[in-house]
């Protein structure tokens, strides 16, 4: 009898045991999800009429956005990102080393460049 007993409880208690892990792993899954979904970011189109510096070597997230001609000093950007000129009438830019747009490389016309911006501190936007 006391075989008996063991075996109904053993059961159950591997019923439960199935049951308990099936729904972890649908938790699991679904919180696997989530976090996905929530660090997904979106393509963000560069505006006319302006020079866009992205996050990174795409272009998705949020765009430093450059519109007027003139110097403007990089702060606490590193790496190689994307770069859109998306200027009208064949306006440029060209990336600097030194602040205050010295010191600066060749011409850049409209267009994408993926550019290493570590050595640079400044870009000059011109007509």
């Amino acid at each position: 009898m006391r075989n008996q007993n063991r075996r109904p409880s053993l059961r159950g208690t591997l019923a439960a045991l199935a049951a308990t892990a099936t729904v972890a792993v649908t938790l699991s899954a679904g919180a696997a999800l989530a976090s996905t979904g929530q660090h997904q970011v979106r393509a963000v189109d560069c505006p006319s009429g302006n020079v866009c510096v992205y996050p990174d070597a795409t272009q998705n997230g949020q765009p430093a956005k450059y519109y007027r001609y003139g110097t403007y000093n990089l702060s606490n950007v590193f790496g190689t990102r994307l770069v859109i000129n998306n200027q009208t009438g064949g306006a440029g830019f060209r990336t600097c080393t030194a602040y205050g747009g010295q010191n600066c490389g060749a011409r850049l016309n409209p267009g994408r460049y993926l550019i290493n911006l570590s050595p640079i501190n400044s870009i000059l936007l011109e007509p």
